[in-house]
């Protein structure tokens, strides 16, 4: 959208009839009543790159677009102070609300510049609401930018009003071309300016000829390009720089000092210069920051791996100057976005910083500032020379495909070791994994100029076994709970362990979720053919050797036919012989059990607190037993070895299982 739409909405300007000031037409200055239809001329031969040919516009030239019709637009105030020759020293407000006639309303121009060989040729169209009637088609040239009151593309028409004269700026070494359309004609004059501040003369007017100029209407008369050779007509042949990066198309009364502006465009136009430069740029890894200057590398086709999670990069700009000598100035500014296929850094980014540019000469090589990338992906470098003013010099930039870079993620390592290469049916499994060689995840923001990393790699480690199998991996047999992953180190089987309830060849498998974007998955042992993750789980033989064990245990029931209630002890004793020897020979075990209570009353030395020893060996075992009363009414029973056993004991020895 041009200033004037911009202007016209923010105004709330509609079509209306009639015009906001009466302008003076001076006949004899060039306004002249011409046929409806004009037939199109060409008045000269040198048109250099461009094709004048009434074929209007030319490719790949900037238009600039204006109202058109029936409505009120931004131009210059209808006064003595606006004329050609003394507006640039008007006082605000220069500008109010206008409505050309149709014959010098420009809807729209069209502007470029281009280099044939040595030879810097301009190239101007326009287009006009109508075909009748003629005028002076003026293009202003100016070297310095509009005044800061005019900023088109975001001042309101008020703002505008206020603030902008757009030839304030004017000095020594602008000038116009005028097209003299008076007739059909294709006459072209160049006018320079000389002097200085507001005290400046608008040269005479030079026709161009044939070997500098030509011009051409198209077929309908609403339209008419031109092609001048400045390099010929304004820079002189001069090997300094000189641009202008202000330019006003309009249309005027006459080509007297002393005309009126009729209808102007006032719009940021591309600057146009004898001299261009260009700026080309290579991505480069930093492969030696304590180096001065640093020591880089250009970045792999493959692109470059996120290595620990911080790639260090800078931008190579070589800056060269092509029609004109001057020393290198300026800078280069460096932005790099993080943008998908097939994007490029156009606009916006990561402002990196800028170099200036030194030397004696240019072509002059600089490397931006390092930055730091913590994320995988695709980057592109833009580089921007600012120009150098005060030498003419303009600016380029280059965001080209060849600026961007791809970051690769990491592949880790994992290695594995199982617990213990052999178990017992019945003891639990383990497994132990080491992860190494991963990236740490993307800083916020992902580009930075600190060389700050983000956390370590994340993720998770899940083990896996399988089997039994003699050959492969056999059926999964345990899958256990995931584990966190914090970084490089090594990560076991998490609590339960696994226990095997077969037998046989068992294989761990250790799989790495990964941390994206940084660090890819990985799986150890996929294929089971590790023999460090292998664990053979067996069952051994048994044996049994069998011994008995014989406990001699005796009794005894009192009785007594009257006397009241029984009262006393028994006395048991144990001998290791058939004949209760006593003497030498003590028993092997003896007790005393109390005897009480109604006849009969049975006693037994399995009552005892403790039962005879076991006997382990073959022999002839007898009972000494005796009753001692304490019921005066009931006699004792002394004791009596009437009770013998023999023993034979034989033992089968030991049994193994098969």
């Amino acid at each position: 959208m041009s200033f004037f739409s911009l202007a016209q909405k923010r105004l709330g300007i509609g079509r209306k009839t009639g015009r906001s000031r009466t302008r003076t037409v001076v006949a004899a200055s060039g306004l002249l009543v011409a046929a409806a239809v004009v037939v199109p001329l060409a008045a000269f031969a040198a048109d250099g790159p461009y094709n004048i040919d009434g074929s209007v516009p030319d490719a790949n030239v900037t238009e600039l677009p204006d109202l058109d019709g029936n409505v009120k637009e931004l131009g210059p105030l209808n006064s003595n102070t606006t004329k050609i020759g003394v507006i640039h020293a008007d006082a605000v407000p220069t500008l109010g609300l206008t409505n050309p006639n149709g014959q010098v309303d420009l809807r729209r121009a069209w502007l470029d510049t281009e280099r044939q060989g040595t030879q810097d040729w301009l190239y101007f169209g326009w287009e006009r609401d109508a075909n009748s009637g003629s005028g002076f088609i003026a293009y202003e040239f100016m070297q310095e930018k509009p005044p800061a009151g005019c900023a088109y593309e975001t001042a309101t028409g008020a703002q505008l009003t206020a603030n902008c004269n757009p030839w304030d700026n004017r000095k020594a070494g602008d000038f116009m071309i005028l097209w003299d359309q008076q007739g059909n004609s294709l006459d072209l004059y160049l006018r320079t300016w000389t002097g200085s501040g507001d005290n400046l003369t608008l040269g005479a007017p030079t026709l161009l000829n044939s070997s500098v100029s030509q011009a051409a209407y198209s077929p309908d008369g609403f339209r008419g390009e031109a092609a001048v050779n400045l390099t010929a007509t304004v820079f002189g042949g001069s090997t300094a720089c000189v641009s202008f990066a202000n330019t006003i198309p309009s249309t005027v009364t006459g080509n007297s000092d002393t005309a009126d502006y009729k209808d102007t465009i006032l719009a940021t136009a591309p600057p146009i210069s004898n001299c261009t430069s260009q700026t080309v740029t290579t991505p480069k890894l930093v492969t030696d920051a304590s180096t001065n200057p640093v020591t880089t590398s250009n970045v792999p086709a493959a692109g470059a791996s996120i290595g620990t999670g911080v790639v260090a990069v800078r931008d190579s700009a070589t800056v060269t100057l092509t029609g004109g000598t001057a020393p290198p100035a300026g800078s280069v500014g460096f932005f790099l976005c993080k943008v998908d296929s097939p994007a490029l850094c156009t606009s916006n980014g990561t402002s990196v910083g800028s170099t200036s540019l030194s030397g004696a000469a240019y072509p002059v090589t600089v490397q931006s500032p390092t930055a730091y990338v913590t994320s995988v992906g695709r980057y592109c470098w833009r580089a921007e020379f600012s120009g150098d003013s005060a030498n003419g010099i303009p600016g380029s930039t280059d965001s080209r495909a060849t600026e961007c870079f791809t970051v690769n993620p990491v592949d880790p390592t994992l290695s594995t070791s199982a617990g213990d290469d052999e178990r017992f049916l019945g003891q639990s499994l383990s497994d132990s994994a080491t992860l190494g060689g991963t990236a740490t995840q993307p800083a916020n923001p992902v580009i930075n100029l600190s060389g700050d990393s983000g956390a370590v790699a994340g993720g998770t480690i899940t083990f896996k076994l399988f089997g039994p199998s003699d050959t492969g991996c056999g059926d999964l047999a345990y899958t256990s709970g995931t584990v966190l992953v914090s970084g490089n180190g090594t990560y076991n089987t998490p609590a339960p362990q696994f226990v095997p309830t077969q037998p046989g060849d068992y294989h761990w498998v250790a799989v790495y979720s990964g941390s994206s974007p940084n660090t890819n998955g990985l799986t150890h042992n996929a294929d089971c053919t590790d023999a460090e993750e292998d664990v053979t789980v067996t069952n051994v033989a048994s044996s049994m050797t069998t011994a008995q064990r014989w406990v001699p245990n005796d009794s005894a029931t009192i009785s007594a036919p009257a006397g009241g209630n029984l009262a006393g002890d028994v006395s048991f004793k144990l001998y290791a012989s058939d004949d209760c020897a006593v003497g030498d020979d003590a028993p092997i075990y003896s007790t005393t059990r109390p005897v009480t209570g109604a006849s009969p009353v049975t006693v037994s030395t399995t009552d005892a607190a403790t039962q005879p020893d076991a006997q382990l060996q073959s022999g002839s075992y007898s009972w000494l037993v005796d009753y001692d009363s304490t019921n005066t009414a009931q006699r004792d029973i002394p004791a009596s070895c009437h009770e013998t056993s023999s023993l034979t004991i034989a033992n089968g020895g030991t049994v193994s299982s098969p």
